[in-house]
């Protein structure tokens, strides 16, 4: 929590396209679901705490997301949003073991990073 987690992944990939942090100032300051919860606000609020975030990295919402984009989404049969990476009708999240593929999950909202590999 707080270095690899559903959050910081695709955090990860906007630093690395666009030398911009979303999380900077999140990252190891959790240790656990609870306390990621409190630092990102995730579960009440996704959109109120990611919008000012991917704002901030110069990246803007996008109605269709396609691979290397990053989002929020909902893995069907669950209820809490997670952070997201695009590959087109699969997206990747970091799971308790690992990376998990989703394929066609709800997309609560996504950001264009600019990149897309055919």
């Amino acid at each position: 929590w707080g270095g690899s987690d559903c959050l910081t992944m695709p955090a990860d990939w906007v630093l690395r396209m666009t030398g911009a942090d979303p999380a900077e100032d999140l990252r190891l300051t959790y240790g656990s679901a609870g306390e990621a919860q409190r630092a990102w606000r995730l579960l009440t609020d996704p959109l109120g705490v990611m919008v000012p975030r991917m704002d901030r990295c110069g990246l803007r919402m996008t109605s269709g997301p396609a691979h290397g984009d990053v989002g929020v989404i909902v893995i069907p049969g669950e209820a809490c949003p997670h952070g997201a990476l695009c590959f087109g009708p699969k997206w990747a999240v970091f799971g308790p073991n690992g990376v998990l593929w989703i394929e066609r999950p709800k997309v609560i909202s996504a950001w264009g990073v600019g990149y897309c590999a055919d």
